[in-house]
């Protein structure tokens, strides 16, 4: 059996449905949210099916050690805002080496460049290096 290839979970009445439809709409993100957000079943999945999903889906969904069930909904959502905050940082530690390599042009001191781009100055010591 191939979840890729299921195309109605409503037989399966354990939570192997739930870590089947994962399986299957873990590659497409849009379709993964649709899921999560049209089936309540997922707000309470237990676990053992969560930690399941982690590794044949290659996931990350937290898991804490006190709860049973988790609330895949909830999770997916702090995921997707964890991914975003991420690449919000990247984008203003790249913007920063941008600013700090064109006041190096322009001449300004270490100490100047570390304060413009609000990073420590060993920090854009290395950046101007590479």
């Amino acid at each position: 059996m191939a979840p890729r290839e299921i195309t109605d979970f409503t037989g399966f009445r354990t939570s192997i449905r739930q870590l089947f439809e994962v399986l299957k709409n873990a590659y497409d993100k849009e379709k993964m949210q649709e899921v999560l957000q049209n089936d309540e079943k997922f707000s309470k999945v237990d676990r053992e099916t969560v930690e399941a999903i982690n590794l044949f889906a290659g996931t990350d969904i937290d898991i804490d050690e006190k709860e049973e069930v988790i609330d895949m909904c909830k999770a997916w959502e702090d995921q997707k805002n964890e991914g975003r905050e991420e690449g919000r940082e990247e984008g203003r530690i790249r913007q920063a080496k941008v600013t700090a390599l064109k006041l190096q042009k322009k001449g300004h001191s270490i100490e100047d460049i570390a304060e413009c781009v609000d990073f420590d100055e060993e920090t854009v010591k290395k950046w101007l290096v590479s």
